[in-house]
């Protein structure tokens, strides 16, 4: 029996309490990153976006991915012991990170700021995590504002510190100095809301929180070595555009990726974040999801259209003129990067379907294929370059058109899995 989905009531409202924040959180950025880019340049963000690519690593490690099953168990009180287990991994994985870069660090000659660096990625690491496990039990008890205003002190935080940063000429230092700020003032909102959940859920039963975490073990043994393929896969990426090219030519690209993703930031985080909500008790009550799943795929086409529209025509002439001259060449990378960027944006912001289905080893493989595939492409940069006498923007777009391809089909394919799991209901 079919279920009349109301989207507009639901899934937009709510999509647009979450969205309206991020607007507001981006809108800071976007505003003071034109003012940032002219204080650092290309390389500057070249090695921070080195550093952030391990704290993204780290960050899939860090509590094994079970806080993605927060909002999935029926009761809230079997909810709280995946909570409970998410913290408490976290606070492992932070302490072995911080051992083992502290050995590191004791057997490595000539590293004077090895050790305060280790430091940094292990704290910086750490908040993300914790914002995430805050943030899944928000999205479980639909408590979006908390999410919308930790959102807006992480932003307004982080880039005000990057603006003053840059003005004191502290370089990477600064950049990644300023994003851990962020994240502890945006994290304030998770300690408070963890204050009140412990104080209402304050049963600890070890055997229950065993049988919880067997229940949801999907998530370390499947969705957790996917992460860190697709986080291995973005550090690879780094090593080879820097090996291969330059570390201020790995900066523009960094640049030109992240700007990409402002619609996935602005837009399909709130609509992914809905959607999972929505999805996982519709699934949980035996209800179809097709229809609101295509709704939402179409949706996000829709939006996404214009604004990769424009950067794909004037990319290079937009980059200029917001970022400095400097970015140009961020901006030629980022026209070429367009396809698939809108590609991504899509397919990201309906990525927790197959948590929720049971489809995740099925998605691990294509995940894994569609990663074997992008590395080989950036491995053999230099050797396709020569052979077909391409330049490395016309590498780029072959890259982008390829994985635009990639990210269709698996997207178009996740959406006739579920329509044949609804004609089952």
């Amino acid at each position: 029996m079919r279920s009349k989905i109301n989207l507009k009531s639901e899934l937009i409202k709510s999509a647009l309490v979450l969205s309206s924040g991020t607007v507001l959180a981006q809108g800071i950025s976007y505003l003071l990153t034109p003012f940032i880019t002219r204080l650092y340049s290309p390389e500057d963000f070249g090695e921070f976006g080195i550093i952030m690519r391990i704290v993204a690593f780290l960050s899939v490690i860090g509590a094994a991915r079970y806080e993605y099953a927060i909002p999935l168990p029926k009761k809230n009180e079997h909810a709280f012991h995946i909570y409970r287990l998410s913290l408490r991994i976290l606070i492992w994985t932070v302490g072995l990170t911080l051992l083992a870069g502290g050995i590191f660090w004791l057997f490595k000659a000539d590293a004077d700021n090895l050790l305060f660096y280790i430091v940094l990625i292990s704290a910086i690491s750490g908040f993300t995590v914790f914002m995430s496990i805050g943030r899944h039990w928000a999205i479980r008890m639909k408590w979006f504002k908390n999410i919308t205003i930790s959102t807006l002190l992480t932003s307004a935080t982080s880039n005000t510190a990057k603006l003053l940063a840059g003005l004191a000429g502290l370089g990477v230092v600064g950049l990644a100095v300023s994003t851990l700020l962020g994240l502890i003032v945006g994290s304030l909102v998770y300690v408070f809301d963890a204050f009140g959940i412990y104080k209402i859920n304050n049963k600890n039963s070890n055997l229950r929180r065993a049988v919880v975490a067997r229940q949801f073990k999907e998530f370390p043994k499947v969705n957790l070595p996917h992460s860190l393929i697709d986080a291995s896969r973005e550090l690879l990426i780094a090593f080879f555009l820097t090996l291969y090219l330059s570390t201020a030519l790995f900066g523009s690209y960094d640049h030109s990726f992240r700007m990409l993703k402002i619609p996935l930031l602005l837009i399909g985080v709130a609509v992914g974040q809905v959607l999972y909500n929505r999805i996982s008790a519709d699934f949980s009550q035996k209800k179809v999801i097709y229809p609101i799943l295509k709704r939402s795929v179409i949706l996000l086409t829709l939006i996404g259209i214009v604004p990769f529209s424009i950067i794909y025509i004037w990319g290079d002439s937009i980059f200029a003129f917001v970022f400095g001259e400097e970015w140009r060449l961020s901006g030629e990378i980022a026209a070429a990067l367009a396809p698939w960027l809108m590609a991504n944006f899509v397919a990201s912001s309906i990525s927790m379907v197959p948590n929720i289905i049971g489809k995740l080893k099925w998605f691990f493989w294509v995940g894994n294929l569609i990663t074997a595939i992008q590395l080989s492409c950036f491995a053999l940069f230099p050797d396709i370059m020569e052979w077909f006498e391409l330049s490395e923007i016309e590498m780029f777009e072959i890259i982008s058109w390829i994985m635009f391809v990639l990210f269709w089909g698996s997207t178009i394919w996740m959406l006739k899995i579920v329509k044949t799991l609804d004609l089952k209901i």
